[in-house]
């Protein structure tokens, strides 16, 4: 299933290039910061869940119709997940769970012609996420250890994609900048059983949706 999506998103590459006479052809790529996090965490871990801050960054392709509206889609590889404590007889315990995915979004981006160098836009679309890996590091002073957490992660996400930005012109290429919130809609975290230091914490099927914030530095430039 994953080869699949692949060779669908490189073919859509392809037929944007083939349209290149139709409209503006650009590609570009682009890295900068994910604000990660979830919606809840297990009942067994503490409750006191903030924001896991990890990488994202990929390559893109950019078809514009007319100067308002063009198509986008992206290869992004991101990190995701969140950070909790929980308690081991009476050790807090750090926890950091870590979701690793390739995202495939495909954005529908709308530029505001304001006459100047300076081009705001906003956008927004679908994205299918695949889990590369899945993870939990523990560390206490009585505890370090990480736990594989394949078994219990749902390799696929669904995600909205909303966000904003701006372009600024370097030559015949621009640098732009963008900022978006995603929300996912799969549970990621899939009830049952895992070992932390030799006993058995159970997951129970809860809300368990990835969100967050991305901020980005790229670079476009034309075919």
């Amino acid at each position: 299933m994953k080869h699949r999506f692949l060779v669908a998103a490189i073919a859509a590459l392809i037929v944007l290039g083939g349209g290149a006479a139709a409209g503006e052809l650009s590609f570009g790529a682009k890295a900068g910061l994910m604000v990660a996090d979830i919606t809840e965490t297990p009942s067994d871990w503490a409750q006191e869940k903030s924001s896991k801050i990890g990488f994202t960054g990929g390559v893109f392709a950019n078809y514009a119709f007319d100067e308002r509206f063009s198509v986008q889609p992206e290869l992004l590889y991101t990190q995701r997940g969140v950070t909790d404590n929980l308690y081991e007889g009476f050790v807090a315990v750090d926890l950091t769970a870590s979701f690793d995915y390739v995202e495939l979004p495909v954005l529908l981006k709308y530029a505001f012609p304001l006459g100047g160098s300076f081009k705001p836009f906003i956008c927004a679309g679908p994205c299918v996420a695949f889990t590369l890996s899945s993870e939990l590091e523990l560390s206490a002073s009585v505890l370090s250890a990480t736990v594989d957490f394949s078994s219990l992660t749902h390799v696929t996400d669904f995600l909205l994609v909303a966000g904003a930005g701006f372009e600024v012109p370097v030559g015949k290429a621009s640098l732009v900048f963008d900022a978006r919130f995603t929300r996912g809609f799969t549970n990621v975290i899939l009830s049952g059983d895992f070992e932390v230091n030799g006993s058995t914490r159970t997951i129970e099927e809860d809300d368990f949706k990835n969100y967050g914030f991305s901020f980005t530095l790229g670079y476009r430039f034309p075919t």
